[in-house]
């Protein structure tokens, strides 16, 4: 029987056994898979919360879940759990033998062993302090009279990058060069300042330089030049931050620097390296020293970089997965997951492991690499689930054997499983569904979770549904938001009187229906992903099918917050400013009350960065 819970799964790609921990010992020989080396990660559990996985050099992993969760494993030890009180994290990284956690309100923690070979890398004053036990705030960033909000963070090595809201751009850390402040052998705990006027920063796993982009619309680059990976035409280290020449800020989406190679992908999926000449993708008879086309990927829109080391992966517009790596040893890291592995990219294939409509997250350590579907939807999850616990805003119920009733709403209901509630409740009449057989079937409804495949498919049967099921949550409500006959409700958002015409149009013309714009919405999004709207609900008559938004945005941005409602993510269009509509939305986390697990924020720090806005 086909198991719909192994597409949200977690699976480890692990050439020396340094992780076996992770996954049980009877998946070891990963039958399921008949891939030697590719195993189903067991001992992370709820998969379906996971955010990001990020592992250094050693057998260790940092695991971010929901909004302020972490989770830290290692070799022959218990887990650790963590929670950040007060804070939603914003993004992990991974560096050597520390961990750095960066939080929405700009605060950045720190996770570090006790090895003295890595007290360079951990960013405090007594790096002899640090445990794996105790997640720890960096002082220089989480004093508030310094005013240093950290916007994003990244990890080269035993090197740490923290690029503040101001533009101000501090590295701590091993040197060689690579810190950009002008020196060379001196390491550094405590955070020095880089450049002014930075937009964005670039690192890897296991680089040995890194590259940032200035508001101006400059691409510089600091460190060890093994191989030219610096691109800047030659081979000499630079200790102080060099301009890359005929490269400019609005053309990179994303930059990645591994151990003598550097990838580069353009804003039109064009992917470029620079090198050693056997890890950049391309035949090559000497070393490349600037930023060449990889003719492999010419006609693959590519939007993603990850790898560590000679490991490297692109992920395109499609999630088609290419891959050229090797291990540790300079070998050719032959894993039959690559077909004909070597220097040039080759599609890789887990279509046995991930169905058609998984996103995947690659995410690699020195010596492993975590798979895993990338969970666009987990915050309208839990809204789904908060309205279905809280049963204040349910407005059918499903009556279960012995008068037992169970509270929902009826649109999601019927939305999911194509029935109408008198349909479901005749069957579980008929077949004696318990109220724990229900439980099972409407957390599948709510929060797309599998929790018990023999009940769940008995109950699919009996609804004559096929399973396992062909849709998931995130599918269905796109469905819903493309059904304009359905929607039930309407936000009315006023007209600017400027947008009339003076010399055609008379005030005497206008009258009040033309005041406001529709936004045809419904209810059940609005109660699940709003505090506010659920707030307006509980004072206007049941019956009433508008209200006015008194938020002042304009008429494209709520267009855009509404579809968000959907679908979690925030999607501009050629015709929207992107300055205008990220200003709009900032502040919507607030006024509309969205939960605490939402990801607006960083939706729209994605957006800045993509156009290189403040």
């Amino acid at each position: 029987m086909n198991d719909p819970q192994r597409y949200s799964n977690i699976y480890c790609i692990d050439t020396e056994s340094k992780f076996q921990f992770l996954y049980s010992s009877e998946n070891k020989e990963n039958k399921e898979t008949k891939r030697p080396n590719v195993h189903k990660v067991t001992k992370i559990k709820n998969p379906e919360t996971v955010r990001k996985i990020v592992a250094g050099n050693s057998q260790n992993c940092l695991v971010w879940k929901d909004y302020n969760t972490l989770e830290f494993y290692q070799q022959n030890q218990e887990k650790n759990s963590y929670t950040l009180d007060n804070e939603e994290i914003k993004d992990i990284h991974s560096g050597y033998e520390t961990y750095l956690i960066l939080t929405q309100s700009g605060k950045v923690f720190s996770l570090a062993s006790i090895s003295k070979s890595s007290h360079c890398e951990i960013p405090l004053n007594d790096p002899d302090n640090s445990s794996w036990k105790q997640i720890r705030p960096v002082p220089f960033f989480n004093d508030e009279k310094n005013n240093r909000k950290v916007q994003s963070i990244a990890m080269v090595g035993w090197s740490n990058y923290f690029l503040c809201e101001n533009g101000e751009l501090y590295g701590n850390g091993y040197n060689s060069g690579r810190l950009g402040d002008g020196t060379r052998n001196t390491h550094k705990n405590i955070p020095v300042l880089i450049y002014q006027n930075v937009s964005r920063v670039f690192g890897g796993v296991q680089g040995y330089c890194f590259f940032f982009t200035t508001t101006d619309n400059k691409l510089y680059a600091a460190g060890a030049n093994n191989y030219g990976c610096l691109a800047t035409g030659k081979i000499p280290k630079e200790s102080s931050p060099v301009q890359i020449s005929n490269w400019k800020a609005d053309d990179i989406l994303d930059l990645h620097c591994f151990y003598g190679h550097t990838i580069l992908i353009t804003k039109e999926g064009k992917t470029f390296g620079c090198g050693n000449k056997d890890y950049i993708g391309m035949e090559c008879s000497q070393n490349v020293l600037e930023f060449r086309e990889i003719t492999a990927l010419k006609n693959k829109k590519a939007i993603k970089i990850c790898g560590a080391a000679y490991k490297t992966f692109i992920i395109t517009e499609e999630y088609d997965i290419y891959g050229w790596a090797f291990d540790n040893n300079f070998k050719r890291w032959n894993l039959n997951l690559i077909n004909s592995p070597g220097k040039i990219p080759r599609k890789i294939d887990l279509s046995d492991i991930f169905n058609g409509n998984s996103t995947i997250e690659i995410s690699c350590g020195t010596q492993v690499v975590f798979c895993y579907p990338e969970n666009h939807f987990n915050s309208i999850r839990k809204d789904f689930k908060s309205i279905f616990e809280s049963k204040k805003y349910c407005d059918s119920k499903l009556m279960i054997t012995n008068e037992k009733e169970i509270s929902v709403h009826k649109k999601l209901v019927e939305l999911r499983t194509n029935l109408k509630i008198e349909q479901i409740q005749k069957i579980i009449n008929e077949k004696n569904f318990t109220k724990q057989d229900m439980k099972i079937f409407l957390k599948w409804i709510y929060i797309d979770q599998i929790q018990d495949t023999i009940i769940l498919e008995k109950i699919f049967n009996s609804l004559n549904l096929s399973y396992p099921p062909k849709k998931k949550l995130e599918m269905d409500l796109l469905d819903l938001y493309k059904d304009q006959d359905s929607k039930d409700f309407n936000i009315l958002v006023k007209i600017d009187d400027n947008e009339y015409d003076d010399d055609n149009q008379n005030d005497d013309d206008v009258n009040e229906e033309d005041d406001f714009e529709e936004i045809p919405v419904h209810k059940l999004i609005l109660i699940a992903r709003s505090g506010l709207f659920r707030e307006m609900f509980d004072n206007i008559k049941e019956n009433s099918n508008s209200v006015q938004d008194f938020s002042g945005k304009t008429i494209e941005s709520l267009e855009i917050l509404v579809k968000y409602f959907y679908t979690d993510e925030i999607e501009l269009t050629a015709d929207d400013d992107p300055e205008l509509i990220v200003e709009e939305l900032e502040d919507a986390s607030e006024y509309y009350q969205l939960n605490k697990h939402s990801n607006l924020s960083s939706k729209l720090i994605k957006i800045k960065n993509q156009f290189d806005l403040k």
